[in-house]
């Protein structure tokens, strides 16, 4: 397996993404960095040139089986209006900022794999017996899963009453960093929701009262009649800021009202654990689990 590193956003720490490199190749993957990665324009990895090139080279390269972002950040947003169908031809991994480049992929039927970034996967997570974190070798087991392997299994927790009374909830699998989603909102690369859908959403970092107006304005911007669940993730370092409420509760006191099941998880986000799952594919929320196809 080849995979190619690019940075599409902010700039990369060059010694964790030569370190995850080399771990990496302990494990025989063939990992091949961007020539542009270490690249930097203010606080971005390159100019909107050189990060567009690099992410369309490896996207049109034979030899790459799948390509890896090196870091989040800002600035993904500024190569939606410079991309085409060549995006949809193998396997995006990433998160956070990359979360609009991930849901215009899995929009188009191409294939996303909201995961940790580069530069993170051998920093969190880790054990004593691999060189990268959990969620890295679990990257590498979904972009080649053995025939007729079962879809990925995550529990979710039923956070209102819609949630715990619900039996089985279908609908694609899209979302990501809530923040990020919201700056594309009103663009033409908003996320759309054609057919119906499971949101899966995180955030790192902002306080309760941004996060709401932030899921609110989400709400507002897209066909909730298509919205058949949501699953809230980590939202790591959100500061309270002496409000009363939890952030959940917040949460739950808008999807009331308009029907909506609200699931609870804390295996995806920007703390220390952040598991892979595919965007775009079929996802079942039954109780407490959530299968998401990987076919």
């Amino acid at each position: 397996m080849k995979i190619k590193v690019i940075a599409p956003s902010a700039c990369v720490d060059q010694d964790q993404i030569l370190f995850a490199q080399q771990q990496m190749q302990d494990l025989d993957v063939d990992i091949e960095l961007s020539n542009n990665i270490f690249d930097s324009h203010r606080y971005l990895a390159g100019s909107v040139a050189e990060r567009l090139e690099d992410l369309k080279h490896a996207c049109l390269d034979p030899s790459v089986d799948a390509i890896w972002c090196g870091r989040g950040g800002t600035g993904s947003a500024q190569l939606l209006p410079h991309l085409d169908t060549w995006l949809l031809g193998k396997p995006l991994i990433g998160y956070s900022d990359s979360t609009v480049l991930l849901n215009y992929i899995a929009m188009q039927g191409g294939h996303a794999l909201h995961a940790p970034v580069f530069q993170e996967i051998a920093s969190k997570n880790l054990n004593e017996v691999m060189p990268v974190s959990k969620d890295a070798q679990e990257v590498l087991a979904l972009l080649h899963p053995m025939i007729g392997e079962m879809p990925q299994q995550y529990t979710v927790s039923p956070y209102n009453t819609l949630s715990q009374g619900a039996t089985e909830i279908k609908g694609v699998v899209l979302g990501g960093n809530l923040a990020t989603l919201c700056s594309v909102q009103g663009t033409p690369w908003a996320l759309q929701l054609k057919q119906d859908s499971i949101l899966l959403l995180e955030d790192v970092g902002e306080p309760f009262y941004r996060l709401e107006r932030l899921f609110l304005q989400l709400l507002q911007s897209i066909d909730i009649t298509k919205l058949k669940a949501i699953v809230m993730g980590d939202f790591h370092q959100c500061p309270q800021k002496n409000v009363p409420h939890d952030l959940m509760d917040i949460f739950a006191e808008h999807c009331e009202p308009l029907k909506i099941p609200l699931f609870q998880a804390d295996w995806f986000g920007h703390g220390e654990i952040n598991r892979p799952f595919w965007l775009g594919k079929l996802g079942k929320v039954h109780l407490s689990n959530l299968t998401i196809d990987i076919a």
